[in-house]
């Protein structure tokens, strides 16, 4: 992905990207202090740890207005580990948490002024729980958090 990424933007005359490779829950390579927005378009649930990767979004904002803006999933209830799909976690859908718990997350990594920009339903899902199909209600959810 990143070759192709260097490639594109080498192609189109792109000249201020930079593309790094880094793990979004333990060390993205960016020096603590340096940015001023954070985006990210359903990357989250796609993590087992999101206070953490929260919490190193945090790290790299600046402490004067850093903040991020997230598009992600949320469920009205969570899957649980044994039922876990792994195409529907890689389609961000099993790892979607409740919106209480998403948002909690980003305040336990540090956030402050987290408030939901746009939330519009996004999908049901047939979920087996204790041998019976149930739906859940997926959204999606836009939210923007500021660095404390």
């Amino acid at each position: 992905m990143l070759q192709k990424a260097r490639k594109n933007a080498k192609d189109n005359g792109y000249t201020n990207v930079e593309f790094r490779k880094g793990d979004i829950e333990r060390k993205i390579p960016v020096e603590d202090n340096t940015a001023d927005l954070v985006i990210s378009n359903c990357v989250i649930n796609l993590t087992a740890d999101k206070v953490a990767c929260f919490k190193e979004i945090c790290r790299i904002l600046k402490n004067d207005g850093g903040r991020m803006i997230i598009s992600d999933l949320v469920a009205d209830r969570e899957v649980e580990e044994d039922s876990v799909n792994p195409e529907k976690w890689c389609s961000c859908i099993d790892g979607a948490l409740t919106k209480k718990n998403y948002l909690d997350s980003i305040r336990k990594a540090g956030f402050k002024n987290v408030k939901i920009l746009e939330e519009k339903p996004y999908i049901g899902d047939q979920v087996d729980i204790a041998g019976e199909y149930k739906r859940r209600k997926i959204s999606s959810l836009l939210v923007k958090a500021v660095k404390d």
